[in-house]
């Protein structure tokens, strides 16, 4: 009995001391950096578990954990810290920096660069960059974040794509869109995947993934950094990296809950009915010389109504968004998974968009020599469209065009038919259908092998599969008898990069070398089906339509194979060169020209690193950096050197199917090729409070693909051919710097600017001439000019209304006064390019306060609002058009300083003709995005019963206010209807950007 009760007292004993032992207490502290600053973000995680948390703005945090456990502090850039917990519930401690790992890795084409070593010119968006900065497409990311790189938003309409320029236009007839790359995975960008009506705008390529879900942009600038992406590089390369889980971390999941209110930023003011019929009655009767009344005009009576057409196709836009992040890792794995859903309504009428997507990145090493991987991310997306402009049917076009004295409702409140060729756009949008719906998936699956020491292989499989459906109804109100239109369109590319990657240091030396191999099939296919004559509307299919008048369908393959190496040395971390040379094969250029080589050198020197400045203490960093290289631009369309031949209705014979040429053969075509000469300087001072990078550039394009005049005996009117060329120099400047830094508050600024010139060196031998015998390329608004810019304004000149005679005047092209300008007298009159742009950037921190201050700006660029020649004036069409209210101000006396000429003027109605008078000074600032947080102190989050790690509230407004010239009143300056380099700063009823408040709280648990 004695042993039975011995045993049973040592069992209790061995029970509970364990469970004594794991007694957890809540452990509690501050955290700082070497210099007794508070350091938020750090992360804290209990030692083989999955308790973690991290430290708030203040430095401090609170974690479970027993007495025994170890706490491991971990932060970028410093050395992880391992404390033990004991009898205190406090822990306080000093994080120091890790020589090992000062700089941060920064993504590069194919690999990653410390970026103390990195002389290739690259434009940095990080995480803190972005992580508060609450937006709908990933583009505006880059707005104003990095100089060198230009984003004019194409139209306020959801979904349209934005201009992105990296460093100017580099092209005439192919495109100047950057090339996008997504975790690894070129995506296809097509223009003409839809039906675009109006304008070549197309569908935003970034709208597919989740702003939440990106954790960098790299913005690829020079040829040092480019040229490793060959025949597509030349318009420089966009890398967004999408978050990554990290190792040891507890699972961490982030709510994103807001709610968006968006409205126009500007809008012209026009004319309600009553000034409407006032302003043709007076005008009217001064040209008759007697009484005119709205009656005899057949405009109504004063007072008998109208109709608000600019304010009723507006309205406020009221959109819901939701974003679920979790990520974590443990010893060997890491991941991420995403989900999103937005229900997006725009503020013009019958323009919405549903989106919801998912992402999961995973990583994990398999053992000591392997590693794999995946990235996938799936979109799925209804979006209902609207026209964007010069379209009778997009609601700004129509709204600003139809006459206010035109009744939207008939007595009985039914839709009513304007009776003109300008529609009801009500009608349109409450009865018509015009639905896209896409489906995409972007992913890839990847390998790491370490089969020898120093040496790494990776496999990697990635795809990009759109699926886009287009669905137009026309009802038998707006389009007689009815009819319908469905494209289909499936892009799909599938592609593998297999790269092998040797490392080593020995000494002062250090050596990195790349060797790889490309392979990209493309694959879009395309139907599309019209028919009219619909029984009733109540039948929406296509079959229901009596007479087919569209059907097609077409088929574009490509294929892209290519072999790259880049080679990186350094000697003692302060002399570094680099070199690379790619070599590309593709199925669009020539037979004579299907593969291409593109190189690149670069050379670095870390002056800091010398003895001479080893005294300088208020020099942290200073670099010198070079570099020379080609790329290429493949944009040359699908089979651009092929003879074609046109097939179908249009090629039959006495009722026999035929064939007709369409398109001469060109076996020499091939890619245009850009040189780019880079040098720059680095540096930072004073501890990290101020640093630097400028850079001047020059980048020369050679075989500009242009159309070339044939003999008629060819049966051809014209060729392409790789014969023009180009250039881009200029400068970029990116300051940043801490301003003030105490452990409450903390001001930091980011400020990047860029200056370009443009010139076309080169055009084609048989192009046109101008007077001087210069070569041209002439359109109805802009001239080309070899010796000068691509993009020039070439318009007869506006003087404005003589107060004495009440004409309107001209300048002919001698610069003489004139009443009656013909064509002739076009001159070169301004630029849509601009002098200098760029953005600004102030955050300001203090206690749990937040305040970001986003502001970019354009000067020096001039706009054309082309459709000003309609608002404008007295009788741009039948005078069944509205106009602006400006043109209530017109000539009647001498000694008038009027906007529009006297009605009896044999100028009147020349006034809206093409010239200056549409042509605006467009620079601007703008309030881009203010967001204003509140992170709830931990104190807050624990007496909420720990089922919170974090909690912030925060306010966006987006577009706020635009500081602009008095003539752009009503006109968005930041706007374009078409991303051709040819037609860049035009604009024709273009919806204006939107201007948004957002309130939103992000929970992290």
């Amino acid at each position: 009995m004695k042993y039975l009760k011995m045993t049973l007292c040592l069992a209790l004993l061995l029970t509970f001391a364990p469970l004594q032992a794991q007694e957890q207490k809540t452990v509690s502290g501050t955290v700082t950096d070497q210099a007794g600053i508070p350091l938020p973000g750090v992360n804290i995680l209990v030692e083989d578990s999955q308790r973690g948390t991290q430290s708030d703005f203040d430095g401090n945090y609170s974690i479970q954990a027993a007495a025994g456990e170890v706490l491991v502090f971990s932060y970028l850039g410093q050395e992880t810290q391992r404390l033990t917990v004991g009898a205190s519930n406090r822990i306080d401690v000093a994080m120091q920096e890790d020589a090992t790992a000062l700089e941060e890795v920064v993504v590069i084409g194919y690999g990653n660069q410390e970026q103390r070593k990195i002389i290739q010119n690259v434009g940095i968006v990080k995480e803190e960059a972005i992580d508060n900065l609450v937006v709908t497409s990933a583009d505006q990311l880059l707005q104003g974040q990095t100089a060198g790189t230009q984003i004019v938003n194409s139209s306020g309409v959801l979904g349209s794509a934005s201009v992105i320029r990296v460093r100017g236009v580099n092209s005439i007839n192919s495109g100047s869109q950057p090339l996008i790359v997504i975790d690894g995975v070129p995506i296809t960008d097509t223009e003409t995947n839809t039906l675009n009506r109006g304008g070549n705008t197309g569908i935003n390529p970034l709208s597919y993934v989740n702003p939440n879900d990106i954790e960098s942009l790299t913005v690829l600038k020079d040829a040092g950094a480019t040229s490793i992406y060959g025949s597509r590089g030349a318009n420089g390369v966009i890398l967004i990296t999408t978050k990554k889980g990290r190792k040891n971390q507890a699972a961490t999941v982030t709510l994103d809950v807001s709610t968006q209110y968006t409205s126009a930023t500007d809008v012209p003011e026009i004319l309600s009915a009553d000034e409407f019929r006032t302003f043709k009655s007076e005008v009217a009767s001064i040209q008759q010389g007697t009484t005119v009344t709205p009656e005899d005009l057949n405009l109504g009576a004063l007072g008998s109504g109208g109709t608000d057409w600019l304010a009723g196709v507006q309205r406020t836009g009221i959109s819901q968004n939701y974003s679920l992040g979790i990520r974590g890792g443990t010893e060997n794995t890491t991941y991420f998974i995403g989900a999103d859903f937005q229900d997006t309504e725009g503020f013009i009428i019958g323009n919405n968009q549903q989106r919801s997507g998912a992402r999961i990145n995973l990583e994990t090493e398999v053992n000591s020599w392997l590693t794999a991987g995946m990235n996938l991310g799936v979109t799925n997306t209804r979006l209902n469209r609207v026209g964007v402009e010069n379209n009778t049917f997009a609601p700004f076009t129509t709204a600003f065009l139809q006459s206010p004295v035109v009744p939207a409702f008939d007595d009985e409140g039914n839709f009513a038919q304007s009776g003109s060729f300008i529609p009801n756009i009500f009608a349109i949008v409450a009865l018509d259908t015009d639905e896209l719906k896409t489906f995409r998936s972007i992913g890839n699956f990847y390998a790491e092998i370490t089969p020898f020491k120093n040496v790494t292989y990776r496999a990697d499989f990635g795809f990009d599969k759109l699926e886009l459906e287009e669905f137009l109804r026309f009802t038998d109100f707006n389009t007689p008898g009815g009819a319908a239109q469905q494209l289909n369109v499936a892009e799909d590319r599938w592609l593998t990069n297999q790269t092998l990657t040797y490392t080593n240091q020995w000494g002062d030396h250090s050596l990195t070398a790349l060797a790889g191999l490309n392979y990209e099939e493309t694959l879009r296919t395309r139907s599309n089906v019209s028919v009219t004559g619909f029984l009733t509307d109540d039948l929406r299919n296509l079959g229901s339509g009596s007479t087919p008048t569209i059907l097609n369908g077409d088929r574009f393959p490509s294929r892209l194979y290519g072999l790259f190496g880049r080679a990186s040395y350094d000697y003692a971390g302060k002399y570094l060169v680099e070199g690379s040379l790619r070599r590309d094969g593709s199925s669009r250029f020539g037979r004579n020209n299907r593969f291409g080589y593109f190189w690149s050198v670069a050379a670095g020197w870390v002056l800091s690193e010398e003895n001479f400045l080893a005294d300088a203490t208020w020099l942290d960093y200073l670099s010198l950096r070079a570099s020379l290289g080609t790329v290429g631009n493949d944009r040359l369309g699908t089979f651009p050197s092929l003879g074609l031949f046109n097939a179908g209705a249009i090629a039959d014979y006495n009722g026999q199917s035929g064939v007709i040429p369409n398109q001469p053969a060109n076996p020499d075509l091939k890619w245009e090729e850009s040189e780019t000469l880079d040098i720059g300087i680095r540096s930072t001072l004073f501890k990290g409070r101020l640093t630097a990078n400028i850079a001047y550039f020059k980048k020369t394009t050679s075989d500009l693909l242009l159309n070339q005049v044939l003999p008629p005996q060819t049966g051809f009117t014209s060729i392409s051919r790789n014969v023009g060329e180009m250039e881009n120099r200029g400068w970029e400047f990116d300051i940043s710097s801490v301003n003030v830094r105490t452990d409450k508050f903390e001001w930091r600024t980011s400020l990047n600017l860029t200056t370009i010139d443009n010139e076309v060196l080169r055009l084609n031998a048989d192009a046109a001439t101008d007077e001087q015998g210069r070569r041209i390329i002439d359109g109805p608004i802009q001239r080309a000019i070899e010796g000068e810019s691509l993009n020039n304004f070439f318009l007869i000149r506006y003087v404005g209304v003589n107060p004495e005679t009440g004409d309107a005047e001209w300048l002919d092209k001698d610069g003489n006064i004139t009443l009656n300008p013909g064509s002739g007298d076009r001159v070169v009159a301004g630029s849509p390019l601009p002098d200098f742009s760029g953005g600004i950037t102030n955050t300001f921190r203090y206690g749990n306060l937040d305040l970001s201050i986003l502001m970019n700006y354009s000067y020096g660029n001039d706009v054309v609002i082309d459709g000003l020649r309609f608002a404008d004036g007295n009788d741009a069409i039948g005078g069944i058009v509205n106009i602006r209210r400006q043109n209530l101000d017109y000539w009647q006396a001498p000694g008038d300083r009027a906007f529009l000429p006297s009605p009896t003027s044999s100028t009147f109605n020349l006034f809206n003709q093409r010239s200056t008078l549409q042509m605006l000074d467009a620079s601007y600032l703008r309030l881009k995005n203010v967001t204003l947080g509140y992170n709830l102190p931990q104190r807050a989050l624990d007496q909420m019963g720990g089922i919170f790690k974090g909690l912030r509230l925060y306010v966006t407004g987006t577009n706020l206010f635009t500081i602009k010239r008095d003539e752009m009143k009503g006109i968005d300056p930041e706007v374009t209807d078409d991303i051709d380099p040819l037609f860049q700063g035009e604009s024709f009823f273009t919806a204006p950007q939107a201007k948004s408040y957002l309130f939103g709280a992000r929970i992290t648990f």
